[in-house]
């Protein structure tokens, strides 16, 4: 094996260094603009309601666009790079085609659930949904962004989508004259035509499609992407459909919506803790596998240790910071949403496991398995939405929403933990678990005396810091000399480059 400063692909190791530093900078920044459109549409010009109305749109529209996309991108990236010019500019025709055909099918079946489906016909925001779906059509935008992965050259797309966040950001600052619903929708769909088109056209100049030839290429793209599709399905769906049931389920109370989403922006922050770790553990694991099964195993157990000890102190600080947030009375609006975000507090605890068990499912090759994982999560969350909607949170929606997530997410987090135990045995051995539970028993009823008994303050702020304290110390011994060990494993992923 040689050394990386002697390593015949250096300058590969370089492209992959940047553009995930790149990648990572538009997250960060995607994140923070996020959040702030949040706080000044909740909190100064929308409110509950027209946040909750304005939330429904973007997830409606959301899954078709997923769905339009449907894997056709990833399909032409890995295309690209085994590929000289002429062929690569036949491939980026086909996608740009295929897209524009898929664009056009699920605008129009999105168009057709709108307009024909009597619980979102009669919602009041349809008519703004139905001008915003239009955005669907522009689904070959993906493929132009995707051309840039390709090549490793992500400052284009980064800095395009951060300019784009930024100018809505300050279009809908208080005291703009777009504080309507339709405006800020408008808003956002220009900002986002004149995103997508700058970066087609800085596409179109780098890699010209040969659209002549790139047409009978359709129909065998087509074929090979359809496998992704499923996998795309699941995922847009998942990840949106709590929210649209909640609007179609509570026509006459937006505002469910919108404390619910509040919840969600507040914890899916977090989610860039683990996906920052995965971005140089992934490749290492992927490599050590290949070398060695049980040096995998060892692994694959010290990041647990490091994922169980960052997933407590996460669930612990995040719900403490927004709680102490509550105190103040700005922040009146969002009493309602308390309960919402202690529940998916809990869940980012979750979360962060389930994406290191779903990466090691593939590094370890087993990523068809985890199809089943994901239809199953998809269909116990569309089930537990619609039955706690109809039963136990017929009145308090956005509770239900949280619940079910965190019920979903424990489902998963179960699947993959039988498939590891049966597919890998020894990794996730009765040690590993053990650190799980100490974890469950020393957050969990802090969280539940802060749901279930909003009323004791002072044995809620003295527990929850107590907890913080504990979980600090435990965490400290847990992982001790763990983050040397992941040093020496991400050196790993220069050397698979």
């Amino acid at each position: 094996m040689t050394e990386f400063g002697a390593s015949p692909q250096p300058r590969l190791f370089h492209q992959i260094l940047r553009t995930s530093g790149l990648s990572l900078l538009g997250k960060v920044g995607a994140k923070i603009l996020g959040l702030g459109h949040y706080i000044v549409l909740f909190f100064f010009v929308l409110r509950a309601e027209g946040y909750g109305q304005f939330g429904f749109i973007l997830a409606y529209v959301g899954i078709f666009a997923g769905l339009a996309e449907g894997g056709v991108t990833s399909i032409f990236i890995r295309q690209y790079q085994d590929s000289d010019d002429r062929a690569n500019g036949r491939a980026f025709a086909a996608a740009i085609l295929l897209l524009a055909l898929q664009g056009v099918v699920f605008w129009v079946l999105c168009v057709v659930c709108l307009v024909g489906l009597p619980w979102l016909n009669d919602l009041p925001e349809r008519n703004i949904a139905l001008m915003f779906s239009t955005l669907i059509l522009f689904a070959p935008s993906s493929v132009c962004e995707g051309s840039f992965r390709a090549r490793f050259e992500l400052r284009t797309p980064v800095l395009t989508n951060l300019v784009g966040y930024a100018a809505f950001f300050l279009a809908i600052l208080p005291g703009s004259p777009i504080d309507t619903l339709p405006e800020i929708v408008a808003v956002w769909w220009i900002v986002a035509v004149a995103r997508m088109g700058w970066v087609a056209l800085c596409a179109f100049r780098r890699l010209p499609p040969d659209f002549r030839e790139g047409a009978d290429a359709v129909p065998g793209l087509l074929r090979e992407s359809a496998p992704l599709f499923l996998t795309r399905f699941a995922t847009y769906f998942y990840y949106r459909i709590d929210q649209v049931m909640l609007r179609m389920f509570f026509p006459e109370e937006s505002a469910q919506l919108g404390w619910y989403l509040s919840a969600v922006k507040w914890t899916e922050a977090a989610n860039l803790i683990p996906a920052v770790l995965m971005e140089g553990i992934y490749p290492a694991l992927s490599r050590v596998y290949r070398e060695s099964v049980p040096a995998f195993g060892r692994s694959v157990q010290r990041v647990w240790r490091v994922f169980v000890a960052s997933a407590g102190l996460t669930v612990l600080g995040l719900s403490l910071v927004f709680l102490f947030f509550l105190q103040f009375h700005f922040a009146s609006d969002l009493v309602p949403a308390r309960i919402p975000l202690l529940v998916l507090s809990a869940n980012e605890g979750i979360v962060f496991l389930n994406l290191l068990l779903f990466q090691t499912l593939i590094a370890a090759g087993f990523q068809s398995r985890l199809i089943r994982v994901t239809t199953t999560m998809v269909l116990a969350n569309v089930l537990l939405n619609g039955l706690f909607f109809t039963t136990i949170f017929s009145d308090t929606g956005h509770v239900g929403a949280a619940t079910s997530t965190l019920l979903t997410e424990t489902v998963g987090l179960l699947f993959q933990v039988f498939l590891i135990r049966r597919l890998l045995p020894g990794i996730l051995d009765g040690q590993a678990l053990r650190h799980l539970l100490l974890a469950m028993a020393i957050v969990a009823p802090v969280l539940i005396l802060r749901v279930f008994f909003p009323s004791a303050e002072t044995l809620g702020w003295t527990c929850h810091l107590a907890a913080l304290a504990v979980w600090s110390v435990y965490s400290t011994f847990l992982v001790w000399g763990e983050f040397g060990n992941l040093r020496e494993l991400m050196a790993k992923s220069k050397e698979a480059s």
